[in-house]
């Protein structure tokens, strides 16, 4: 049984008006949920004040709101942006595998962690603490910080202001003080490059894939060992990795 009942019953009502698919009256969700008619009255109007739930008082029925509609809607998003973006980080990874042993990722921001939608590994794949559904502090990965060097400050104080930030190897940015500053340096550079802040030996490029408005929707990123980086042309990295999040971005209406 769920220790929070009322969490519970708030998911299978919001489930069971999804699976209806229309306006329904509140006592069929009571009975199809088995739930007391006035607990569903309670529940549906919670949801209702948080725009989840809309009321049809005509017709004393109940559908789903505009924030249900906006998750889904998000979930969307990202299920698009992961089919765009996997056969372009598969050709990415392919090609600049012939120079380097590396790994690419797709992630997004969720709060002040970058959440990881996709990866490419080769064969002989590098040990990394990335993966799919891998979350890790925005401020230390290189496509966390490409996405965050395109929020408004406001957002960025929003975030972090009064936070001591995490650090993993007692490398990267304590503050957002710091953050900021290293942030204004790869914005003018275009991409993001962290050495050693995530796991030590291992270093990683990123740079954000952006939508019509210049919003970051995701970051793209390489990692490859931190010794294997010094002895390539960074700017032929930086430049295959930023061409290939404008393509990316164009297919989302940015133009620049």
């Amino acid at each position: 049984m769920s220790k929070i009942p009322a969490a519970d019953r708030t998911l299978r009502l919001l489930m069971a008006m999804a699976e209806i698919g229309q306006p329904v009256s509140a006592g069929r969700l009571a009975q199809k949920l088995g739930i007391p008619r006035s607990s569903c009255y309670q529940l549906l109007e919670v949801l209702a004040g948080q725009g989840f739930a809309l009321h049809f008082e005509q017709d004393k029925k109940w559908g789903l709101g505009l924030a249900a509609w906006e998750l889904g809607s998000a979930y969307k998003r990202h299920d698009r942006l992961e089919r765009l973006a996997t056969p372009v980080l598969n050709q990415l990874v392919d090609d600049l595998g012939q120079i380097a042993n590396l790994v690419g990722h797709l992630g997004v921001l969720d709060g002040t962690d970058v959440l990881y939608l996709v990866e490419k590994r080769p064969v002989r794949s590098l040990k990394l603490v990335t993966d799919v559904g891998v979350r890790l502090p925005a401020q230390l990965t290189a496509s966390g910080r490409a996405m965050l060097s395109h929020l408004e400050p406001k957002q960025l104080q929003a975030s972090f202001r009064g936070r001591d930030l995490a650090t993993r190897t007692k490398i990267g940015p304590t503050n957002i003080t710091e953050l900021e500053r290293i942030l204004e340096m790869e914005r003018r550079q275009g991409y993001s490059l962290e050495v050693d802040e995530v796991t030590m030996g291992y270093a990683s490029v990123g740079v954000a894939i952006v939508d019509h408005l210049g919003h970051p929707m995701a970051g793209l990123a390489v990692t490859l060992q931190s010794r294997v980086l010094e002895k390539l042309e960074l700017a032929l990295l930086t430049e295959v990795l930023i061409q290939s999040a404008k393509d990316l971005s164009r297919k989302f209406g940015h133009h620049e």
